[in-house]
């Protein structure tokens, strides 16, 4: 029987590989936060905490921008194209005539094995266990038409609107104190203070244990362990709404038949900016608001790079996000390995000490490396080293890695 294997590189949509490399630009401008002070608990506290009191006018307006033009808009893109990636998969086995459920359940395993090593023993702020819990509930959605695909990801995301704003509103109605209670942020300031100096001079051991707490506090908090369904799905709503949307954009074939769908995208576009920039300005206030608004900018962002990828003076210039795009598992795991080396005790030991303004500059050239060295690679070679290994899993046999080079 025949079997299926990874997309051929002369099948590859580049469009999709430099969307799919400006969201993972986009995710480290956002985890430059995570990665260097405690943004996870002081989230909860006044601007008057002991990590915003050093921060310079600069640092302020760039947590602002960051706020509204960055938060919540690259981990919804890369939503979409799990999505959009999912249906293109099914459809390759389906003319094959080869069973796609085990083939995709094998993929998210892996997903989840990769999620479970990076959370605990690389960087907290991990996604991919999420990605793989969420997956399993996407296969139930494969055989969908994309009217009903599209409307079931504007009903989700609708009702998390409504309750989130509901949140907001009240949140910018009383202090954190009165919404949460002054014993829980007190709670947030100690954990707080405590990862503050766990990261910054604690032992390899005991920055082992700060990230497991602090990984834990996380599945708790969203529901994912212990298993709460309910409260997960409602925190996950952003991005499974968001993988129905990119799976439905792929069977409509918007983005493989772009000029007969400009004008679809052009309103898509339109819309989706009227929508969302006001919620993203409200964000910056009110961080109930990020995720509201994050998908509609998120589009917007989308539609943008879909419209002018067809034309050759901003191809060129988008064209270094593909090879960022076609080894996007590999540089999300490394600007972890990076950013625990650069900020941990055990590396560089600048937790606390790198605020939003520099974070940004520190992102900036991270990618930029990224960028040359994907490049690099991949003169050599088919894909990224760790995309090598998941296909390898996916597909039950080694796959070719290197480059055969052409007999003349």
């Amino acid at each position: 029987m025949e079997k299926l294997q990874p997309i051929k590189e002369t099948e590859r949509l580049e469009l999709i590989d430099i969307i799919r490399g400006i969201a993972i630009f986009g995710i480290l401008l956002v985890n430059m936060a995570h990665f260097s002070y405690p943004d996870m608990y002081i989230m909860y506290l006044s601007d008057n905490n002991f990590i915003k009191e050093s921060w310079h006018v600069l640092d302020h307006i760039t947590r602002w921008l960051l706020d509204v033009f960055v938060q919540g808009k690259f981990i919804t893109m890369f939503s979409f194209l799990f999505g959009f990636g999912m249906v293109m998969m099914m459809e390759r086995a389906q003319r094959k005539e080869l069973a796609f459920v085990p083939l995709f359940t094998k993929r998210l395993i892996a997903l989840l094995v990769f999620g479970i090593i990076h959370a605990f023993f690389i960087w907290d702020g991990d996604i991919l266990m999420d990605y793989a819990v969420l997956g399993f509930i996407l296969l139930l959605f494969r055989h969908c038409k994309p009217k009903t695909l599209i409307i079931w990801a504007l009903s989700l995301f609708a009702l998390y609107s409504l309750i989130l704003s509901a949140i907001g509103v009240l949140s910018m109605t009383f202090s954190n104190e009165e919404v949460f209670g002054e014993e829980f942020i007190l709670s947030m300031e100690r954990e707080a203070l405590q990862a503050y100096d766990m990261y910054q001079n604690g032992t390899v051991m005991e920055v082992f244990a700060q990230r497991i707490h602090d990984r834990l506090y996380y599945m708790d908090a969203s529901g994912m362990w212990p298993f709460n369904p309910l409260m997960y799905l409602l925190f996950m709503i952003p991005y499974f709404s968001m993988f129905l949307l990119g799976a439905a954009f792929h069977k409509l074939r918007i983005f493989q038949n772009r000029s007969k769908h400009r004008s679809l995208m052009k309103r898509v576009l339109v819309i989706s900016l009227i929508i969302g920039l006001p919620i993203n300005l409200l964000s910056a206030y009110e961080p109930s608001f990020v995720t509201v608004g994050g998908p509609f900018l998120m589009l917007v962002y989308v539609m943008s790079i879909a419209l002018l990828v067809d034309h050759q003076a901003w191809k060129l210039m988008l064209k270094p996000f593909a090879s960022v795009g076609r080894t996007a598992f590999s540089n999300y795991i490394f600007q972890s390995i990076i950013c625990t080396t650069l900020f941990y005790s055990y590396g560089f030991g600048l937790y606390g000490k790198v605020n939003p303004f520099l974070g940004i500059w520190i992102s900036i050239l991270i990618f930029i490396l990224q960028v040359v060295l994907s490049k690099l690679w991949l003169r050599n070679y088919r894909m990224g080293p760790l995309e090598w290994v998941w296909r390898t899993v996916t597909y039950g046999e080694v796959q070719p890695l290197k480059r055969v080079e052409k007999m003349n």
